[in-house]
């Protein structure tokens, strides 16, 4: 039977539009701005400086995002911010984040190789099971934090946790978190601060998956 309609489009042409989307997001450096671009706008350049990548590799690789409709833009003078085009683009990495874990040995093997490192290693702490009487502390940079947060979080960078974790009370339950499922700062933080007498855990969760799930209504400064 042939499937050709009126305009000679036929139902492959159909799948093959639909890759282009797919096939934008099958790239791991991407797949790591998606993550990156969860957490708040950021410019080209500090995309580059926080991927490692080039910043000509780095353009080239949200251009490709961008003709795929999974990244918007906004220019300030001679200067061009990215973000995700909406939320849904955090659920499309969130889903094939867990069928990809769920099927794929090597990457949950990858996964647990990563995390497993001493300085990563602790106990954690499923959001939902965080109370008031807990201090949340963001460790991802000011600026991601001000786009969006957890309820009720306080602000302490990585780079500033060794000069400001005095503010954080000794006798409190603290709770980290940062970008999400694969990132290791929250747990990093949470080994360094027992280290020095603090109750301090992570989540194993972060921004990208509640922005995918609506599960936790997240704060904007």
């Amino acid at each position: 039977m042939n499937d050709q309609n009126t305009n000679g489009l036929r139902k492959a042409d159909v799948f093959d539009v639909f890759a282009e989307v797919t096939k934008a997001m099958a790239n791991g450096r991407r797949l790591e701005l998606l993550e990156l671009m969860a957490q708040g706008e950021h410019s080209v350049e500090d995309l580059a400086n926080l991927t490692g990548m080039g910043m000509t590799t780095t353009s080239a690789h949200l251009q490709s995002l961008k003709r795929a409709g999974l990244v918007q833009t906004r220019r300030r003078r001679t200067t061009i911010f990215y973000r995700l085009a909406a939320d849904d683009v955090a659920e499309l990495y969130t889903a094939a984040k867990r069928v990809a874990l769920a099927r794929n040995s090597r990457l949950r093997d990858t996964v647990q190789a990563y995390m497993s490192e001493p300085r990563a290693e602790g106990p954690t702490i499923d959001p939902a099971a965080v109370t008031s009487d807990m201090l949340v502390v963001d460790v991802r940079p000011k600026d991601e934090f001000d786009s969006a947060h957890f309820p009720g979080a306080i602000s302490i960078p990585l780079a500033e946790l060794e000069d400001r974790y005095t503010e954080i009370p000794a006798e409190a339950e603290v709770v980290l978190y940062c970008r999400g499922e694969f990132c290791r700062l929250s747990r990093e933080a949470a080994v360094w601060l027992r280290e020095r007498g603090l109750d301090a855990k992570s989540m194993d969760e972060g921004i990208v998956e509640w922005r995918a799930t609506k599960e936790i209504a997240l704060d904007a400064t």
